[in-house]
């Protein structure tokens, strides 16, 4: 089951938990791109993210196997600063799960629009995020802005396919 954390936290447990993850994430990431992730900074980066975030957490066998996090930009405005599934976690329950989790921090939060940087390489998040119904607000050299409005994320008949009809009402 999906667990989101609506308040900020830093516990070292946790980020040594999502580092793990990261970690073997970065590791797939990286070697494509020709380039060694630094573990210091991943983990700066993390811990100086997590006081200004909110997270979704989903566990298999007492393991951290994906989480999201979103990220204030505004006070109704965030940005999905990380979203991220172990490649053999790639299932549709925790697909589904993660989601739905994510839904509810969003209906909770009362955010009116979500934004999420891409990089143009990494072509199954672009899909993702073209599936869920967000736009390219600016390309950016490598990357993509993208921005959806929180209302049709929820509850696009889109999303109700893809959260399985887990979405917040």
């Amino acid at each position: 089951m999906a667990h989101p954390v609506g308040r900020p936290l830093a516990d070292a447990h946790l980020v040594d938990e999502l580092l793990e993850l990261d970690r073997v994430m970065l590791r797939a990431d990286t070697a494509y791109g020709g380039c060694e992730p630094d573990p210091a900074a991943v983990r700066s980066r993390l811990v100086e993210l997590l006081p200004q975030s909110r997270l979704c957490v989903v566990r298999r066998h007492a393991k951290v196997v994906a989480y999201g996090m979103i990220t204030t930009l505004a006070p109704t405005k965030w940005q999905v600063s990380i979203f991220t599934v172990h490649p053999r976690y790639r299932l549709p329950g925790v697909m589904r799960e993660l989601l739905a989790g994510m839904a509810e921090l969003i209906e909770a939060l009362k955010l009116d629009e979500l934004c999420s940087h891409v990089y143009k390489t990494n072509r199954a998040a672009v899909r993702f995020h073209r599936a869920l119904g967000f736009a390219i607000r600016e390309e950016r050299g490598d990357a993509y802005d993208f921005v959806v409005p929180t209302a049709y994320l929820l509850h696009s008949p889109r999303a109700q396919r893809l959260l399985g009809g887990a979405a917040p009402h």
